[in-house]
């Protein structure tokens, strides 16, 4: 089998899905309204809730839900083979994870732009909203935590990237102004020159490479975090999401390109297995390849971001299907690329290297020396293709930080007051204190990606709890529910199952207490939600029957 059928069909199925189902979904079941008024306009504050131009949305909500999440699951996923990995990443995303997140975006818009915590409160009541808030602000850490940890890796791991992530941030605070105070600049032209003069640092960084070891790189992205999440969304967020998301398109062209370069020249083939049922020390393949997967498939931070910062940027609701839906389909297709950097780019020594054990597999330098396999043929030497990917990988996992740090924040603020907290805890400032705090300890902890099982754990039980919260929604406005409880059905059992899996046979006999804690946290608290939600929906259910039948 050949690496170009991964793509052709990936294609292929994403184009078809969007074309019929997303349609599907955005007319019959969600009835998108382009009249409908959205919170962008209703509640504009010139901070978070800021009417914008759809490209640029959509720029920031497609790399605000990638990160480098849809990068590493899969990656690390490739030790069970190529089969199980590619299968979820393909049919999870377009039955499961797109209609997620468009359930997710639609439902906050229709709720003033509120978090989906807060607004689960109109759906299921106070207590499931209270439960929820806990499942939200540990994910949100937790995200932090792991993302920290992966982008000091990959800094000190690869310096010649370092340039170019960073001076992306006097680029996009630029480009910020121009959009804000609406100088006659072509928009596109502006983020093509800001990516231009990323990509032509890597050179500069390839000779000079700037070198900083691993915990003054947590240092510095713990303050930096801190500060991105105080600055207005229009200033930073926005522009440096937008120019990211042109920046993938490219990245993706280029190993797309490359991988049919590599076909032409005969190479390209898979090194790796179909299927490995249980290779060396590795947890079993159900239910961690799709926990491992994460982002690349479904995730509930993309509910968070569906709910967070894009429903109030969001001009027209129809918008929705092409944002919400369209936007997951390209991180399936970047955790497709990010598969065969291990499948194929490595070749059979460089996977049997890597995946001989459980705990191997080093992705930064899978994906960065996998991935310049695919530039080879186009001319790119390797250690500049090398760079090119890390650069990548760097600045999605940044924009990340950029917004869960936000978001940590929101969430907060946004708690204090359904659980009757003093009201100086909503400032800006103030509410992100105690979200920075859990980062820190986590970040310090020395755990590194022992925290992605709870990462993705964690993630997908939100995941399942923001599709039944989808379905509910749908059933108090009379439409089908099955595209969402079926998906929901999957999810909790597979999140539970794995959360559970870790806390008694990792946590526990090694004593990991704080993982235990939190673990334990969002175990309880989701199984309660679902419970609330399931009483909800059998009374709901029985009102509506009855006023039916009246």
């Amino acid at each position: 089998m050949h690496a170009l059928l991964f793509v052709v069909a990936g294609l292929v199925l994403y184009i078809l899905s969007y074309r019929f189902y997303a349609k599907f979904l955005s007319e019959k079941i969600w009835q998108l309204d382009p009249n409908r008024q959205t919170p962008a306009y209703k509640y504009e504050d010139d901070f978070e809730f800021v009417p914008t131009d759809t490209p640029v949305v959509a720029g920031h909500h497609f790399t605000s839900i990638a990160g480098a999440a849809p990068i590493v699951g899969p990656v690390v996923a490739a030790i069970w083979g190529w089969a199980p990995a590619l299968l979820w990443i393909i049919f999870g995303t377009i039955f499961l994870g797109a209609v997620h997140d468009l359930g997710a975006l639609v439902a906050s818009l229709r709720h003033e732009g509120r978090g989906i915590a807060d607004f689960l409160k109109d759906l299921l009541g106070k207590r499931a909203m209270q439960l929820m808030y806990v499942v939200v602000f540990f994910l949100l850490v937790l995200v932090s935590a792991v993302f920290v940890h992966v982008i000091a890796v990959l800094a000190s791991n690869f310096p010649a990237a370092v340039y170019s992530v960073w001076i992306e941030i006097p680029l996009a605070i630029f480009i910020g102004l121009l959009i804000r105070y609406k100088w006659k600049v072509n928009l596109y032209v502006a983020a093509i020159i800001a990516v231009v003069i990323m990509y032509a640092v890597i050179l500069l960084g390839v000779r000079y490479p700037f070198q900083l070891d691993y915990k003054t790189w947590v240092y510095i992205l713990l303050a930096y975090m801190f500060i991105a999440a105080r600055l207005p969304v229009w200033l930073l967020v926005q522009p440096r999401d937008f120019i990211n998301g042109i920046q993938l398109v490219i990245a993706l062209a280029f190993a797309t390109v490359g991988i049919v370069a590599l076909a032409a020249t005969g190479g390209g083939q898979l090194t790796a297995p179909a299927l490995r049922a249980a290779p060396p020390g590795a947890p079993p393949i159900w239910p961690f390849v799709m926990v491992t997967i994460a982002c690349g498939a479904i995730s509930g931070w993309h509910s968070i971001v569906g709910s967070g910062t894009t429903p109030k940027q969001l001009k027209n609701e129809r918008d929705a299907k092409f944002i919400g839906y369209g936007s997951m389909l390209g991180e399936g297709y970047l955790a497709i690329i990010a598969l065969l950097t291990a499948v194929v780019g490595l070749g059979v020594v460089g996977y049997n290297d890597f995946y001989g054990a459980w705990g191997k597999a080093a992705w930064p330098a899978i994906w960065a020396q996998g991935g310049s396999t695919f530039l080879i043929p186009l001319g790119i030497p390797a250690v500049v293709g090398a760079a090119f990917f890390a650069v990548v990988a760097k600045s999605f996992a940044m924009t990340t930080l950029d917004s869960a740090m936000r978001f940590t924040r929101i969430a907060f603020a946004e708690s204090t007051v359904t659980f009757g907290l003093p009201k100086f805890l909503r400032d800006k400032t103030i509410s992100l204190i105690p979200g920075a705090v859990v980062i820190f300890l986590l970040a310090n902890s020395g755990y590194g990606m022992i925290l992605w099982p709870l990462f993705g754990a964690s993630n997908q039980i939100l995941a399942a709890i923001a599709l039944l919260a989808a379905a509910t929604f749908l059933m108090t406005l009379r439409r089908p529910t099955i595209h969402y409880i079926i998906p929901f059905v999957i999810m909790i059992i597979t999140s539970m199952t794995a959360m559970a899996y870790e806390i008694f046979t990792r946590y526990i006999p090694n004593g990991m207490w704080l993982l235990i804690i939190i673990g334990s946290a969002v175990f309880v608290c989701g199984l309660g939600v679902v419970v609330i939600a399931l009483q909800t929906w059998h009374s709901k259910k029985a009102e509506l029957t009855i006023s039916k039948d009246v």
